[in-house]
């Protein structure tokens, strides 16, 4: 995905409701995973470890991107 593309994901995820809702289920999906995996973690403690995993790395396009989705 481009650089261009991802800002214009980030977009259409703050304008529509419906595409938000996928992608919070898919971060579910994701908190299933982790915990089959035997990881408790809740989303606002998965959030905050990728926030601090970005910091700095301002470089990352897609890290970036993703740590502003609704999901997480």
């Amino acid at each position: 995905m481009s650089k261009e593309h991802a800002k214009k994901f980030i977009e259409h995820l703050q304008k529509d409701d419906t595409l938000r809702k996928k992608v919070h289920e898919a971060s579910d999906h994701i908190l299933k995973v982790a915990k089959d995996h035997g990881y408790e973690v809740t989303r606002e403690e998965v959030a905050g470890a990728l926030k601090e995993r970005w910091k700095g790395n301002e470089d990352d396009e897609a890290a970036n991107a993703f740590s502003e989705t609704p999901a997480f």
